[in-house]
């Protein structure tokens, strides 16, 4: 939960004087003193930061010093006065956290300003091929000054403004645009390429606002009906996405051109690219190419439909909620309609820390059929993985399961985890299990819209 910087410090000196009654006797009680106020940079050592470069997880220590607090400033915005706190930081990139210190007398007029890093952007699904490795064409290209041709309404206007640093650039897009090839850049190389090999191929790309297509092409700049890809991306705003295409078949370019067209773009649109990879497809660097699922959608019923087998599911909630696992009391829970609340208090580090299960007693399944299976969750925080299970309320309903995802789930961006055309089971009663182990303190996630349908092509 959020709390104002005068909230925070109020309770930091009411529990610093509270300290100070029961501590001392009545007639050795001494009131705040201006004078006593903590200096900040006394208490540099005890402020420090751990980074934890596999989760994205950024660990916040202020190692105890009697009769003082912390007054953590995160992101300029969000209070603090825990001694130890973590937040998950989903892009690479340099971030910044202000301390101040306070006492019973009061809070430091200064600061402890630390910085860190966070070296990868997590992505909510692919995220590309290595970039620094010694595969990666690009990285070793000379790559020119991009290119642009910027015209809204098809009148040219001054070129976009752009920053390029340690591979990214950044794009700063004024003035809407509404047609394809009416916000183009283009970066020309001298990366050639072979009809005789294959390649691969990937960006990842990420917008201030909703974009509803840019376009990724990848090119013979001296002959734009020569190119590798040319294709449409939408990009959901502060969400990276990235672009990839892996084994594609060669071409006898001598130089080739990136080609980004941002047409269609709302005014103010700031738009990253970055992590850019061409390596050819015999080199491997260890990326693991998702399978690409090339299932059909099947036709969804509506959720308050009778062929909906979850819109009259009759269920008991069980749950698990253990940070550090050492369970503590439920989440608070609401229902409104077909949408279910979750109020996590209390942040977890580890899947299966959250486990809020719905336990049925009517919805059953079959082997001889096969089910698609959605839903909709939204969390006011980024959550790292949200695991969702769909398997049986039996003794051995672990082992008997329908569906098992884990997704990323990103703060305020309803995320539709799906699946279809999956094998049955013979299941008298089911149980739909959402663990949201991860999740950061104050995490508040709704669950809303569950299908559960024979599959129906």
């Amino acid at each position: 939960m959020k709390k104002s910087l005068y909230s925070l410090v109020k309770g930091a000196l009411f529990a610093l004087l509270a300290w100070g009654f029961t501590a001392c006797s009545p007639e050795e009680f001494d009131s705040p003193n201006e004078a006593g106020i903590p200096v900040a940079a006394d208490y540099e050592d005890a402020v420090r930061i751990v980074v934890d470069q596999e989760t994205n997880y950024a660990n916040f220590y202020f190692d105890a010093k009697k009769g003082v607090t912390p007054v953590w400033i995160i992101d300029g915005k969000n209070y603090s006065s825990d001694f130890t706190m973590s937040k998950y930081y989903r892009k690479a990139g340099d971030y910044s956290v202000e301390v101040k210190v306070a006492n019973a007398n009061g809070v430091s007029d200064g600061s402890i300003s630390k910085t860190f890093h966070i070296d990868k952007t997590k992505m909510t699904e692919f995220g590309g091929f290595v970039y620094d490795s010694e595969f990666n064409m690009w990285t070793k290209a000379t790559v020119g000054d991009p290119e642009f041709y910027y015209a809204p309404g098809w009148s040219q206007i001054a070129n976009p403004a752009y920053s390029l640093s340690d591979g990214a650039y950044v794009v700063t897009l004024p003035v809407a645009t509404t047609d394809r090839w009416q916000a183009q850049m283009k970066l020309p190389t001298n990366i050639s390429t072979s009809a005789d090999k294959h390649y691969d191929f990937s960006v990842i790309l990420t917008s201030t606002v909703n974009h509803p297509n840019v376009m990724v092409k990848l090119v013979d700049a001296s002959d734009d009906n020569v190119f590798y890809c040319a294709d449409e991306i939408p990009l959901t705003a502060n969400e990276p996405v990235c672009f990839w295409k892996s084994d594609m078949e060669g071409l006898d370019i001598a130089s080739l051109a990136l080609v980004l067209d941002f047409g269609g773009n709302a005014d103010n649109t700031e738009i990253t690219f970055e992590n850019i990879v061409l390596k050819d497809h015999a080199n491997d660097d260890g990326t693991e190419v998702p399978v690409i699922d090339d299932t059909p959608e099947p036709v969804w019923v509506d959720v308050d439909s009778d062929e909906n087998l979850w819109k009259n599911a009759q269920y008991e909630m069980s749950f698990y909620y253990a940070p550090g696992w050492n369970q503590i009391a439920n989440p608070e829970m609401t229902v409104d309609g077909t949408k279910y609340t979750f109020a996590l208090p209390e942040a977890t580090t580890d899947q299966w820390q959250a486990q809020c299960t719905f336990v049925t007693s009517n919805v059953a399944a079959s082997a001889a059929d096969e089910y698609d299976f959605k839903v909709t969750i939204t969390s006011n925080t980024d959550l790292p993985g949200v695991t969702v299970k769909l398997c049986s309320a039996g003794e051995d309903g672990d082992n008997i399961i329908i569906v098992n995802e884990r997704v990323a789930v990103t703060a305020d961006l309803p995320t539709v985890v799906k699946g279809i055309k999956k094998a049955g089971q013979d299941m008298d009663a089911a149980k739909l299990v959402f663990d949201f182990g991860g999740n950061p303190a104050g995490t508040v996630v709704q669950v809303e819209n569950i299908i559960l349908q024979k599959h129906k092509d």
